[in-house]
């Protein structure tokens, strides 16, 4: 099958990587061309823009950052003419008003755009063990599950589009909180100077997920996105309003909420939310090297 990966980051590339292994002839974009480099190395084909991505697939996995970048790339001219017929799983991070919005808007121009939430790592998708909630009309589904089986086994339809969006907000806000305290256990040893080693292996232990996080952490580089600093604020605003409506406390989440906005306000709202710590350590920077 033909497959295009909008976005090679580090969830798209792999993604890509999956595809390409699967024997699926794969088609990336992204922005910045020179990232797509290593993935035509392993066979890939790049195309210089979205619209010629998407009219040479026969399906198309959005993997940007936010729903504010997959809403800039489909309001694009060329992108919109490139819809007509044409399926899309968006794999953004995206809030249920957000991605229905834009299956609305994407409908308009003739094209179907369905929703995923990626309950893995990186290193999972690569290796087949990934994991999957799908929105999308009943009889997308086989269609979808067909083309995710190359990068996982465990793949649920949730629902209709926007359904994944809430079922991966509980999950999500799990996310945050072991953020958080993986955040404040890597600036303690920063700032105690303990051996990175030592707390990495022992933080690893109680703490699922701290192993993507903390070589960002002690690095101070979050260039590789799993998820923004502003997808954690649109998600932890997500979450106090799921909170609120269900007469649940929310002044933890809002206190979370507060520490990635500061993170934004100093220069790291782009960059992977793991750049929380520099909050923590007292960073001061108004823009990011």
């Amino acid at each position: 099958m033909k497959i295009a990966i909008l976005g090679t980051g580090l969830m798209g590339t792999a993604l890509a990587e999956a595809m390409i292994n699967a024997g699926n002839e794969t088609i990336v974009f992204n922005r910045t061309a020179l990232k797509t480099e290593p993935l035509v190395t392993l066979g890939a084909k790049a195309a210089a823009t979205a619209s010629e991505a998407i009219m040479a697939a026969e399906a198309s996995i959005i993997v940007l950052t936010d729903g504010a970048s997959v809403e800039k790339l489909l309001s694009d001219e060329a992108t919109r003419a490139a819809l007509q017929g044409k399926k899309l799983l968006n794999a953004s991070t995206t809030n249920p008003e957000e991605i229905i919005k834009l299956a609305g808007d994407v409908s308009k121009y003739g094209g179907e755009l369905a929703e995923m939430s990626i309950m893995v790592g990186s290193d999972e998708l690569r290796n087949k063990q990934g994991q999957f909630l799908i929105g999308c009309k009943a009889d997308e589904e086989s269609f979808w599950k067909e083309i995710l089986h190359c990068a996982g086994n465990s793949i649920h339809r949730v629902g209709e589009v926007g359904d994944a969006s809430k079922a991966e907000t509980p999950m999500l806000l799990g996310s945050m909180f072991t953020s958080v305290s993986v955040a404040y256990a890597a600036a303690m040893a920063i700032k105690l100077n303990i051996p990175h080693e030592i707390i990495a292996q022992q933080i690893a232990l109680l703490s699922s997920g701290a192993e993507y996080l903390l070589p960002n952490m002690f690095a101070r580089n979050y260039d590789q996105i799993m998820a923004s600093t502003n997808n954690f604020i649109a998600v932890s605003t997500t979450a106090i309003n799921s909170a609120k409506s269900l007469g649940m406390p929310t002044e933890i989440i809002e206190k979370i909420r507060e520490l990635y906005a500061t993170a934004a306000q100093i220069g790291y709202g782009e960059q992977d939310g793991s750049s929380i710590v520099e909050v923590l350590l007292g960073s001061k920077h108004e823009t990011v090297k």
